[in-house]
């Protein structure tokens, strides 16, 4: 028995039960009228119609109730299967704290940009939606045409491959790229950052995040 067919066949008992007290006073209401009616006026009396219309009322009532009740229980009863899939199924790419950094947002203006585009990459590469969003900030400002002087090109300033101004292609190869390197240093955000921004080779030079100014500022523009 489903949840809606148990409360139903529970309020039905309740009003089973009630109306059946009903039945018995309107059985006591019509005994006692035919008393009446037979009795000379000093024995009628006006209190017995009055009681049995307020106990029929009152089963009218509690049948009422419990109609609506049975009603509103049936709307409200939970698919657990979905609930709970949805919930297990959250993605954890758009958390903001990851390996013990924390992810800056990005502004106002840029939320909603290509979100599809990064949900997509993000979960491809199991990598945050929330990094993926910021290095896009800092890197172009959302800006998909976007050109450095060192020829670093579109959304994630890519260096290499063709059609980089493709916001697609763009977010697909850098998340890719960035999930090399998140890879590569066991999950060192602060070392991958700083691959990404100044090349592995100097992170492998100098043992760590390069001493480079604009290196040191793009993490800091990044991560806390």
């Amino acid at each position: 028995m489903n949840p809606v067919e148990h409360v139903i066949s529970t309020r039905q008992a309740e009003f089973e039960r009630a109306f059946e007290a009903a039945k018995q006073s309107s059985t006591t209401f019509e005994t006692k009228l035919n008393e009446r009616l037979n009795a000379t006026p000093k024995q009628k009396t006006t209190s017995v119609q009055t009681v049995t219309d307020a106990e029929l009322n009152r089963a009218r009532e509690v049948y009422e109730a419990l109609i609506n009740q049975a009603d509103n229980t049936s709307t409200k009863v939970p698919n657990t299967t979905a609930e709970t899939t949805a919930t297990e199924t959250k993605p954890t790419t758009e958390s903001t704290n990851w390996n013990n950094y924390q992810i800056k947002p990005i502004s106002a203006e840029n939320e909603g940009k290509y979100s599809e585009l990064i949900k997509t990459a993000a979960a491809k590469y199991d990598v945050p939606e929330a990094l993926i969003k910021r290095v896009i900030q800092v890197e172009s400002n959302f800006n998909p045409s976007v050109v450095s002087s060192a020829g670093a090109t579109g959304l994630m300033q890519l260096m290499y491959g063709s059609n980089r101004t493709d916001p697609a292609t763009n977010i697909d190869s850098g998340t890719k790229q960035l999930a090399g390197y998140i890879k590569k240093y066991d999950g060192d955000l602060k070392l991958a950052l700083a691959a990404y921004n100044a090349g592995p080779g100097n992170v492998s030079k100098y043992g760590g995040v390069p001493p480079f100014k604009e290196t040191q500022n793009y993490l800091t523009k990044i991560i806390e």
